[in-house]
């Protein structure tokens, strides 16, 4: 999948966000974090990041999920270099669906679509973090992550890609 290509199903959509999606990624991205049942920071602080995201492909990756002209999943990772793994890896910094469209595939879909830009950025390597214990959806999520290849490493999990 080449930078502009884009994951299409019958009623939504996966591509690479650009510029113009800012404001809506991180619109999903206050919803994820008071979800989960923190406070997001200004609109302007999570805006100025998400643009340095989106316009340094060397950086990560944002992608994103539209349905019918809207937006209904969004993926944020950042390439990662650690001492004790060999090469970078991709840490999955924010994963939301929206909950009307969850158990669609979406959170799957967007998934696959970084496993491929990671794949092609020589990354062999994906990580996630956990919410906290007390997360009403913690089994689902880590129900969610084991399905699409994840194993535990305590409070993260990852996947080897091949």
């Amino acid at each position: 999948m080449s930078a502009a290509a884009t994951i299409e199903v019958a009623d939504w959509r996966v591509r690479a966000a650009g510029p113009g999606d800012i404001a809506g990624v991180t619109a999903a991205v206050a919803e994820l974090l008071v979800e989960l049942g923190g406070t997001p920071p200004q609109a302007s602080a999570m805006q100025a990041a998400a643009r340095a995201l989106i316009e340094d492909g060397d950086a990560g990756a944002v992608l994103l999920a539209e349905a019918a002209g809207g937006l209904v999943g969004v993926l944020a990772a950042s390439w990662q270099t650690a001492i004790h793994i060999p090469g970078r890896y991709a840490l999955i910094q924010d994963l939301w669906v929206h909950p009307s469209w969850r158990r669609s595939a979406i959170g799957a879909a967007l998934l696959q679509a970084l496993f491929e830009r990671a794949r092609r950025a020589g990354i062999e390597r994906v990580e996630v973090g956990l919410p906290r214990e007390g997360f009403a959806n913690l089994r689902a999520t880590d129900a969610f992550y084991r399905r699409n290849g994840f194993t535990s490493l305590g409070a993260r999990m990852r996947t080897v890609l091949s």
